[in-house]
């Protein structure tokens, strides 16, 4: 098959009424385009074979988009199937990421999520030909050797986690794939496990006390809470377990614009494409409810 159907759906309370921010859609959308141009390049050898095209059809209750993967007009079958028969099938390429599987199969994304974050202590080949993965943790998963590679691969996981980047912001709760053998969805609790640099070793870290008022807050696990100090407004991961459980007790209430006396880490990566930096509240020391307006006599 030289050409390849799939829709990518968005859902959430911010896409109820068929509408979506369109920088949030165009930065996701151009991401998964280079997911799939990479991973081909990567697995091929050739750059440029496949093209991704958008295909729109709007449905209530959620942001649906069709994809049409195919192979470029200066490719035809007959030449890819000389280089690589494998290669011949775009569908092939929707498999080794995940988004199209049958029979239990594992891909990219089942990979990454399996890792969640956990580091790869060590890679078997078996004698199958499939490459077992082994956990920091001691855990195993079996996948075959091109998802392997690929799951390693910054090419891969860069775009893939700006492509799951909708999750991480208020109103998407889930990115889910319709087509021919394909059921597989990325909820918002594990959008972490997506970040290009999980499982990594920053190249730096640092840790301060601060007081951010709160500007945006979740309750679902994964989220990340926008924070401000009046001059920089970050998202941060919130650490503190004792915090949330005072939280599931309902022992912590909150209103608008009430403040955070925390414990703050900054972590920073050096990678290909550039710093990137990450923030996290280890520890709350307090919370403070915003100030209230004087009654008036």
């Amino acid at each position: 098959m030289t050409k390849s159907h799939i829709r990518v759906v968005y859902d959430g309370p911010s896409v109820d009424d068929g509408e979506m921010d369109v920088s949030q859609l165009a930065s996701s959308l151009l991401a998964f385009g280079k997911l799939i141009e990479a991973t081909d390049a990567i697995i091929t050898g050739e750059a440029g074979r496949i093209r991704v095209r958008v295909q729109s059809d709007v449905k209530r209750g959620s942001f649906d988009v069709g994809i049409v993967v195919a192979l470029d007009s200066a490719w035809d079958a007959a030449k890819a199937w000389v280089m690589s028969p494998a290669a011949a099938e775009t569908g092939l390429v929707l498999s080794l990421l995940g988004v199209s599987l049958k029979d239990g199969a594992k891909g990219v994304i089942q990979t990454v999520r399996w890792l969640r974050g956990r580091k790869v202590a060590k890679k078997v080949v078996l004698a199958d030909g499939n490459t077992e993965l082994i956990a920091d943790d001691g855990e195993a998963l079996t996948v075959p050797d091109a998802v392997a590679r690929l799951a390693d691969d910054p090419q891969v996981r860069q775009p893939l986690e700006r492509f799951t980047e909708p999750l991480r912001d208020d109103g998407i709760e889930l990115i889910r794939f319709e087509g021919d053998d394909t059921g597989e969805a990325i909820t918002a609790a594990e959008a972490p496990a997506f970040e290009a640099t999980a499982g990594g070793d920053p190249t730096s870290s640092s840790r301060f006390n601060a007081t951010y008022q709160i500007k945006r807050l979740y309750f679902e696990p994964g989220k990340k809470w926008r924070l401000s100090n009046g001059s920089q407004a970050i998202l941060a991961q919130i650490e503190d377990r004792s915090f949330w459980d005072r939280v599931g007790k309902s022992e912590e209430s909150f209103s608008a614009n009430d403040y955070l006396v925390c414990e703050v880490r900054i972590d920073q990566w050096l990678g290909p494409s550039g710093l990137k930096t990450e923030y996290a509240v280890e520890r709350v020391l307090e919370h403070i409810p915003a100030p209230t307006q004087p009654k008036m006599i």
